[in-house]
């Protein structure tokens, strides 16, 4: 299977007053295994509806949503649910991670809840820490590490279950140059040596001409960036 994600005739909208925004309009759209893709867009753009739709959290008003082949637009909501833990991580702006837990226990029970065995969780966070260089950081919670630091905390727990995709809506939104590249080389990173593809939303052109192609946004239309 050479395509991850495939999206067709994506049409979303919504109303403001009696006003209809077209968010979305016919996207057609594809992303192949290990394939590093970035979307670029004007606040407002759509970008977060797209990667919400891509990745499930969402459903579009018309179109249909493939995933490893399947088409998730026919899936019940359970049926959803387990086709996005198997095959997606996900990486939001702001990084909602679990403030009360340290950077291992968010780990270990992201991967809890992704029905993995507790012997399993427990070595395979100690793993992901080391991915990032945090393992010293380990018992720090959220409030006692940088941004940077909980992004990649954010980002290792996002690939727990070995995903086919990372879908990263504005990874760096909130953080400055010097953490945003560790950050975006970090996803890079993974995505290389797992073979995962990414799909990332940015509003940062030199952080979106380091993916293999950029796409870009406008009035609900998705095209291939030209410089």
């Amino acid at each position: 299977m050479s395509e991850i994600l495939t999206l067709k005739n994506i049409n979303q909208h919504f109303f403001q007053g009696k006003n209809k925004i077209e968010v979305l309009k016919n996207l057609n759209f594809s992303v192949a295994k290990a394939t590093k893709i970035a979307i670029i867009g004007s606040s407002g753009s759509g970008k977060s509806s797209l990667l919400n739709i891509a990745s499930l959290l969402q459903s579009p008003v018309s179109g249909d949503i493939f995933i490893m082949g399947k088409n998730a637009s026919r899936l019940k909501d359970k049926e959803k649910s387990f086709l996005r833990k198997k095959n997606i991580g996900y990486v939001h702006q702001q990084n909602s991670l679990l403030m009360e837990f340290n950077a291992y226990e968010n780990i270990y029970l992201t991967l809890l809840l992704n029905g993995f065995n507790s012997s399993y969780a427990k070595e395979k966070a100690l793993d992901l820490l080391k991915v990032v260089n945090m393992e010293d950081r380990a018992l720090h919670k959220p409030s006692a590490l940088s941004g940077g630091e909980q992004q990649r905390i954010a980002i290792v727990r996002a690939i727990s279950n070995s995903p086919e995709i990372i879908i990263a809506d504005e990874p760096t939104g909130n953080l400055d140059k010097i953490n945003s590249d560790k950050v975006i080389d970090e996803l890079i990173k993974i995505s290389y040596v797992n073979s995962t593809s990414l799909l990332l939303a940015t509003h940062d052109l030199a952080i979106a001409k380091k993916m293999d192609k950029v796409y870009k946004l406008n009035n609900g239309l998705l095209l291939e960036y030209e410089d």
